[in-house]
């Protein structure tokens, strides 16, 4: 008679398990039609436009949301016991980008600095990348919403030197 050990039993298991998995996955995974009319049913007409103004203005504004659209919370941390930088002030604004707006005490400065230095100082993690041990100062931000199609929920601080230059690389939008 054959005994199973732990060792032996378990590639068998496994290989049980990930096909279970594939299994299950794969289950209900149909691709769907899509803007596929009802049978019997006319397909919808295409129309020419004409260039109008009216018919710019609607593609421009696309349900009236900004190509950008942040809120920027600041705020001083009391822990590091260093000078906070100067002009840099707490406080929440909204900014918005296309056009520029918002309560931001400088959208059209913070909108270039996006526009130049695109969503990856917002994007980016450090957490795993070597940093120098430094701190720069008490200051920090959290900045939630969007740039463009990027969803954005970030923390900025000055805790080592790979924070704070990423601090630098957003302070337009950040600490105006």
């Amino acid at each position: 008679m054959r005994m199973h050990t732990f060792a032996t039993a378990l590639p068998t298991r496994l290989a049980a398990l990930a096909a279970l998995g594939l299994l299950i996955t794969a289950c209900g995974n149909e691709p769907a039609e899509v803007d596929a009319p009802a049978p019997g049913a006319e397909a919808p007409e295409e129309t020419e436009t004409d260039g109008t103004e009216e018919e710019e203005d609607a593609e421009d504004t696309d349900g009236g949301d900004a190509a950008v659209e942040l809120v920027i919370e600041t705020s001083v941390s009391g822990e590091d016991g260093l000078p906070v930088q100067e002009g840099f002030e707490e406080g929440t604004w909204t900014l918005t980008c296309a056009p520029a707006g918002g309560d931001h005490p400088d959208p059209e400065a913070a909108c270039a600095a996006i526009d130049e230095i695109g969503t990856e100082p917002f994007t980016m993690d450090t957490f795993d990348m070597a940093c120098t041990m430094q701190i720069g100062g008490p200051e920090e931000a959290r900045v939630t919403g969007h740039i463009e199609d990027t969803e954005i929920d970030t923390e900025f601080n000055k805790r080592n030197g790979c924070e704070i230059e990423r601090f630098g690389d957003v302070e337009a939008v950040i600490a105006p």
